[in-house]
């Protein structure tokens, strides 16, 4: 039996929290991905213990409001968004620049909208405001005018592996110049948004991480210590339901090269064509919806040249989702550096063992030879780990039905929200209403 070390907040029942339900304003970007499916549960899970929620959407651009709805499970829902200017100029410096220019007279706006944000939710007198973040937000700002008691929780402390660092494909002087002009206007801006960001961790009361790797990162961004409150997943939903395993694996995730989608391609075309399964990407996102079109059309094509027969499911609702789980020989998630990994818990739990890259939070979640496997960052090592399960099907059998297990035993959103409850109520016993 697998018996994973359990944190000492994890063993304290949520039953001996002392007073009367909490009230509480969920702050959210409206985002899509594993970070809103954990809002979506752990809200959930906090009303169908009594607590009274009211949600807040601070975003700028469109929301995906039909991804993981809190609705639901929430008394009200407040809507605060602002129109993203899309309008592209040419040539791309004069549009780098005037896009700078246009966000620096943007933010001082943007700061008296996040204060009377603040003051609408302070009226309403909530016990604590809790602030979902992923590296580099804008909500977390809400912590500086808050005066009530603040809980950021965290699903990415940072959002370095998105960044693109391409190298410039002219040589001459001048193109390195104009390159450099390119950039520069950007990076200032990023530059603003990181002070941003790290001011409003700086004031919550307490931060939450959804792993050790998490924590570790967030402490080396920013010195700033946190509590480890880990995903967990459904059952109930996410369960093995005796379908027949096809020659398939699944990748899942955003179309865009910090999944790598393209790196499980290349492992695929490696295994002999008498054997090799075909592919699944699962897409949370709609076609025009944070995806990378360029990323998209390179792995088709790569796709297409290796002889790897490749399905991209957009937008599934649960219960396609379920069944591909069900239906895969292996999970292959290979994102870079991914903080937790929330599908590869889903993909467990419906007892599909999972192919993964030793770094970041999956390592906390799969366990080695028992509910997967784990390799390094190399397709021949992953293509050989696929062609294991692929030729020994027994052993496959056998880490999906004791991952499948693990998972219900070990990783559920009772937990989750048995240590969030534990560390609420230290910093409510505390009187903490933000860090100096």
């Amino acid at each position: 039996m697998i018996q994973a070390s359990e944190p000492l907040s994890l063993r304290v029942s949520h039953e001996v929290r002392a007073g009367k339900p909490w009230k509480i304003a969920w702050c959210h970007t409206g985002d899509s991905g594993g970070s809103k499916r954990a809002a979506y549960e752990m809200v959930r899970e906090l009303a169908q213990r009594g607590h009274v929620i009211d949600e807040y959407i601070v975003r700028i651009g469109e929301p995906n409001l039909s991804h993981w709805p809190l609705g639901p499970h929430v008394r009200e829902c407040f809507h605060h968004l602002s129109a993203q200017n899309t309008t592209v100029l040419r040539p791309y410096v004069l549009h780098a620049w005037v896009t700078l220019a246009r966000d620096m007279l943007n933010d001082r706006s943007l700061k008296e909208r996040l204060r009377s944000i603040a003051v609408d939710i302070e009226s309403r007198q909530y016990d604590f405001v809790h602030i979902d973040h992923c590296s580099p937000s804008y909500t977390v700002l809400l912590t500086t005018f808050l005066k009530l008691p603040t809980v950021v929780y965290s699903h990415e402390v940072t959002g370095i592996r998105y960044v693109q660092r391409d190298t410039p494909k002219q040589s001459s002087e001048l193109w390195r110049l104009y390159d450099r002009a390119c950039r520069l206007a950007p990076g200032i801006w990023s530059g603003v948004r990181e002070t941003r960001d790290l001011e409003g961790l700086a004031r919550a009361g307490t931060v939450f991480t959804n792993s050790y790797y998490s924590k570790e990162a967030l402490f080396q961004r920013s010195r700033r210590f946190s509590s480890v409150c880990r995903y967990g997943v459904d059952t109930s939903t996410f369960r093995p339901l005796g379908l027949t395993v096809e020659p398939m694996i699944l990748s899942a995730g955003r179309i865009v090269d910090a999944k790598q989608h393209h790196l499980a391609i290349d492992a695929l075309s490696r295994i002999p064509q008498s054997r090799r399964p075909r592919m699944v990407i699962a897409t949370p996102e709609a076609v025009t919806h944070q995806e990378d079109p360029e990323y998209c059309s390179t792995i088709i094509s790569l796709a297409r040249t290796a002889g790897v027969e490749m399905e991209i499911l957009r937008h599934p609702s649960e219960e396609q989702l379920v069944s591909v789980y069900n239906r895969a020989l292996a999970l292959v998630f290979v994102p870079i550096m991914e903080p937790f990994g929330l599908v590869a818990l889903e993909a467990m739990a419906c007892g599909t063992p999972v192919i993964g890259i030793k770094e970041g939070g999956v390592r906390e979640s799969v366990v080695d030879g028992r509910t997967g496997i784990l390799v390094d960052r190399d397709p021949a090592e992953l293509a050989l780990a696929i062609d294991l399960l692929v030729g020994q099907r027994d052993e496959r059998d056998r880490q999906g039905l004791e991952a499948s297990e693990y998972v219900k035993r070990e990783w559920t959103w009772k937990r989750t929200i048995d240590c969030y409850e534990s560390g609420i109520e230290k910093l409510l016993a505390s009187g903490t209403v933000q860090k100096d």
